[in-house]
């Protein structure tokens, strides 16, 4: 009979050790998996979170486990499982994790469950069955020697500037566009997008670089460094926010741009580079991985019943 109950901290153990072993099993399935893991600083960072991580035991065996954040957001607050942060020996146990867990993150405020799954059917059937849609994909890839190659005549790449949040805002409304978002773009949206942008183009660790052809900004970038994570390579660049003027898309500017910014980028000691897009968005997803972006992991989502 399985129970579930929050993690002992003699179980610490053995769970790090599932999370080592699940690591390793993506790594396989996925180049672009990294399987190297501090299994001291694992135990240690396990040990802090017991309150947070329900485990199911069998016969005094750990057969599985979950953990989640509860995020605090003004328009959404969510609970948020990352691909370290499940691991369950068949699709019942999951079930009876969630069961309980879901009544915890509840209680917290939570109203929605987001977790990465590694991009396998056998590994995000079980979420399916239990009511979870896909939502995004993250990809990777290496950073190519490009080589010195400039941009076309008349085509500059800089980095915008607080003039430029016009121009922006409206590529921001293509990606908007694109993913279905469209009606999201209110006046209040556009307050707080101008806001943000401004901000992020003072922020020394974000890159926001525009393409002119011209002088006309017509495609955009940002770009910084991912965050540590478990399954991440170091010395990884996260792009996003990547758009380009619907008049001229299909023309390759996406490309010529984004091989300038990720030639910079590898002068400076990046070596990978990640993006993610949604699901829904079937033109980013056929840009990024023509690119060469390979698809590691799904987030997905359900929304917790009251």
């Amino acid at each position: 009979m399985t129970v579930v109950s929050k993690l002992r901290p003699e179980d610490t153990d053995v769970v790090a050790e599932r999370i080592a072993r699940q690591l390793n099993d993506d790594a396989t399935r996925r180049t672009f998996v990294n399987p190297t893991i501090d299994l001291s600083l694992l135990r240690d960072t396990i040990m802090h979170a017991t309150n947070a991580t329900w485990v199911a035991m069998d016969d005094e065996h750990v057969v599985g486990h979950l953990f989640a954040a509860v995020l605090s957001d003004p328009e959404r607050r969510a609970a948020w499982t990352g691909p370290d942060g499940v691991s369950f020996d068949d699709d019942s146990i999951l079930t009876s994790l969630l069961e309980r867990a879901v009544h915890a993150w509840r209680a917290q405020g939570a109203i929605e469950h987001f977790v990465w799954s590694l991009d396998e059917e056998d590994r995000l059937e079980p979420w399916r069955q239990l009511g979870y849609r896909a939502i995004s994909l993250r990809g990777v890839m290496a950073i190519p020697q490009l080589g010195d190659v400039g941009l076309d005549a008349g085509w500059t790449l800089r980095v915008a500037r607080a003039s430029d949040i016009e121009r922006i805002l409206a590529l921001d409304h293509v990606i908007d566009v694109a993913q279905g978002d469209a009606a999201k773009f209110s006046r209040s949206h556009r307050r707080r997008n101008r806001r943000e942008l401004l901000q992020q183009m003072d922020d020394p660790d974000v890159e926001h670089f525009v393409l002119e052809i011209d002088d006309d900004v017509v495609a955009q970038a940002i770009t910084f460094p991912s965050p540590a994570r478990r399954g991440s390579f170091e010395h990884t660049l996260h792009l996003s926010g990547v758009a380009v003027d619907p008049a001229l898309q299909g023309r390759g500017i996406a490309s010529e741009m984004l091989n300038a910014v990720l030639r910079s980028a590898h002068a400076r000691g990046f070596e990978y580079v990640e993006a993610q897009w949604r699901v829904n968005n079937t033109r980013a997803h056929a840009f990024w991985t023509s690119y060469g972006l390979e698809p590691t992991y799904v987030r997905l989502a359900r929304r917790l019943a009251e």
